[in-house]
């Protein structure tokens, strides 16, 4: 309060003075009891500039309109006050949980797999992306919320389940990998935003079937080139025996 003197910060919280600093009185500092707020010992700061409080909060009772107040002293007794709002929430501590995904699928299968966000006091939006493209909603089965009271507050966990067949452009690719990715946002806090991706491998079948007839033809192959050998053998003994006999037959005479 340039030009003025000093007479005393009053911290508010809901029409609640929580807190006093008045230079020219003794004790200098004084605190008040007050439901959701603590100031910590100790941790307090105040001179003709600035007043600095450091509090702990105790969950939702912690919300509410906080207000600081300065005044100067006579003969003016110069007055000024500003509030804001405070929401205390209980945020997500992990990122979205994936489920029942397989390491590894075939081309045209149904592939199904469950996101869980963490729980939370705000409402959580998830979304799937699938090789980098959101999912459809026809790809997606409505979302299963679930609510559970803690410390003052109902924590909210979400869950969203995805379901698609394997197949099209986004799958038709030699070597193509997938990917799944679940996306979870509270709304007004960009920097909440928390993410999980998965991959697994898509097995072609014309891939296979390509393995599989190269495979027989090298069987096939192999046994026309015995075949042919042995019966060409058996054929040779065969005339061996003969001229053996023939001959036998010319000395006996």
């Amino acid at each position: 309060m340039s030009g003025h003197t000093l007479n005393s910060v009053k911290w508010y919280k809901d029409k609640m003075e929580f807190f006093r600093y008045s230079p020219m009185m003794h004790p200098v500092y004084m605190k008040f009891p007050v439901v959701g707020i603590q100031v910590q010992d100790g941790k307090y700061f105040c001179n003709e500039s600035t007043c600095r409080v450091d509090l702990s909060l105790i969950g939702a009772k912690s919300t509410g309109t906080y207000k600081c107040e300065v005044s100067g002293d006579a003969p003016h007794f110069k007055l000024a006050a500003k509030a804001d709002n405070m929401t205390v929430a209980a945020l997500p501590q992990s990122d979205p949980l994936i489920e029942s995904f397989n390491s590894m699928y075939r081309m045209e299968e149904l592939l199904s797999a469950t996101c869980s966000s963490d729980y939370s006091s705000l409402p959580t939006r998830l979304t799937w992306y699938i090789n980098g493209e959101q999912a459809s909603l026809g790809e997606l089965q409505p979302s299963i919320d679930t609510s559970i009271p803690a410390h003052d507050y109902i924590l909210r966990r979400q869950k969203l389940q995805v379901r698609f067949y394997l197949s099209g452009p986004r799958f038709y690719h030699a070597g193509k990998n997938l990917e799944l990715k679940c996306v979870a946002e509270i709304e007004n806090f960009p920097e909440l935003k928390r993410e999980t991706s998965l991959n697994a491998a898509i097995t072609h079948y014309d891939n296979l079937n390509n393995q599989m007839l190269i495979h027989a033809g090298s069987g096939v192959s192999g046994a026309a080139n015995v075949t042919p050998h042995h019966n060409t053998l058996q054929i040779i003994s065969i005339l061996f025996a003969i001229c053996f006999l023939v001959n036998s037959a010319l000395f006996s005479l």
